[in-house]
């Protein structure tokens, strides 16, 4: 299972990472293929789109193949929507292998996560989940900071290229791990019925679909906005990288005392540092404030994301293959829409009104949030 668990939580943050190195680069390629910044921009929310809407297909031939024939596929196929990315020769060629990169990986969350809930208990699920958040978080800030720094001096073409190798390789270890899962024949209309009649898991889902808007859709555009501010593309990464940084720390801190704090409580403070870092934003658009804004959003992942994983792998014992490709795609497609709000306000320099709404949003996820935490009984399955 170690083996697994260090394999799976890499994946978890190569396919973070497909959708964050674009992030500084969007203004270059825009350049570079003669397009408007909100064109290529389009990238963000085509993979993100992508992302939720093809988990409804992963999602159930995880369910009939097994966990890992599905993630070997859909490996393969990011790998070479990467290398099309890497040659892309305009604008719409580069958007479509966007996209269907953003489509190969949206079977990686769910079924990663499926695979933790069907071979771990649920006392040692926290602990793996914080992993799957730090790898997460990691893969945001690292792609920001990396894209950012490799395209100073050399073409972003290469950096696509690369990344097609490693999810070759990563898709040849996939297929010697073990799967847990026991392939079911049960109709996919039965496991939705017994979802949408349960209300647990569909408010988890709405919470993360809030999370996804604020802590991915919203994210993402801040080195675009730092861009049009006058920052350049290496500093842009690397202020949006403290975002990282807060989760990869918090999230392993949070293992010491995880088993003595109310789950509500975590909640709350993801929301409440949510709301801070808006706070500070909507203020003014400068290397500090994104720096600090970024941390406090990485803050708020951390105590956040990983309790409502954890959360949503209880709620939805019964269907959690399926449950939990609901929960990513209720993530992606709060991110896509974040990501498409964010993208407009980009064309309009209307980023303070942006994170006006986005401070509207934190408060609720922290009030919604906690008391909806606090009234879930733990089922223990």
């Amino acid at each position: 299972m170690r083996a697994a668990g260090t394999i799976l939580t890499l994946l978890i943050f190569w396919s973070t990472l497909d959708r964050s190195l674009i992030l500084p680069l969007v203004p270059t390629i825009a350049r570079e293929l003669a397009a408007p910044v909100e064109v290529a921009a389009m990238a963000i929310t085509f993979h993100a789109l992508a992302y939720s809407g093809l988990q409804i297909v992963w999602g159930p031939l995880s369910t009939r193949w097994g966990r890992v024939r599905v993630l070997v596929l859909s490996t393969a196929i990011a790998a070479g929507a990467n290398v099309a990315s890497a040659v892309a020769p305009d604008i719409v060629s580069f958007l479509v292998a966007r996209t269907v990169s953003g489509g190969a990986f949206a079977a990686t969350f769910a079924a990663v996560l499926t695979y933790f809930g069907d071979s771990l208990p649920l006392e040692r699920r926290p602990a793996a989940m914080s992993n799957l958040a730090a790898a997460t978080a990691l893969g945001l800030a690292l792609g920001t900071l990396v894209s950012g720094a490799v395209a100073s001096w050399t073409s972003w073409r290469w950096i696509f290229a690369v990344f097609a190798v490693v999810t070759g390789v990563l898709a040849w270890a996939i297929a010697r791990l073990p799967d847990p899962g026991v392939p079911s024949d049960e109709r996919l209309s039965r496991q939705v019925g017994r979802l949408v009649r349960n209300r647990w898991a569909l408010a988890v889902c709405g919470l993360t679909a809030l999370e996804g808007f604020l802590l991915i859709g919203v994210f993402n555009l801040l080195p675009i906005a730092l861009q049009q501010a006058g920052t350049d593309v290496f500093l842009s990464g690397l202020t949006t990288s403290a975002f990282g940084l807060a989760v990869v720390v918090l999230s392993q801190v949070m293992k010491l005392f995880v088993a003595r704090v109310p789950a509500w409580l975590f909640i709350a403070l993801g929301g409440a540092c949510a709301v801070l870092a808006f706070v500070v934003l909507v203020g003014q658009v400068s290397p500090v404030a994104v720096l600090v804004g970024a941390a406090l959003m990485g803050a708020g992942w951390a105590f956040a994301h990983t309790t409502l994983q954890t959360w949503m792998t209880d709620a939805a014992a019964r269907t959690r293959a399926l449950g939990m490709t609901l929960f990513s795609i209720s993530l992606m497609l709060g991110g896509a829409i974040g990501a498409a709000v964010g993208g407009a306000a980009a064309g309009q320099h209307a980023f303070p009104a942006l994170f006006a709404v986005a401070i509207a949003g934190s408060v609720v996820f922290t009030i919604v949030g906690g008391l909806a935490r606090s009234r879930y009984a733990v089922r223990g399955e």
